[in-house]
């Protein structure tokens, strides 16, 4: 989650150092638990279209 976070935000540097460094393993964690939370509102907010199988399609089954 936090070398995801890390790779996401294009951050200069080592990704070990800014890892095992406390502070900036704290930013990165709350960073990646916002995108977290926005990415599954998101994903809550999206419409969901059913996927109909090709028989369904071809009698026109749209129940």
């Amino acid at each position: 989650m936090i070398a995801r976070e890390f790779r996401l935000q294009r951050c200069r540097g080592s990704a070990v150092d800014a890892i095992t460094n406390p502070l900036i393993r704290r930013c990165l964690a709350l960073g990646a638990e916002a995108r977290a939370e926005r990415e599954a509102r998101e994903a809550a907010a999206a419409p969901f279209h059913p996927t109909r199988d090709a028989k369904s399609r071809a009698a026109n089954d749209y129940d």
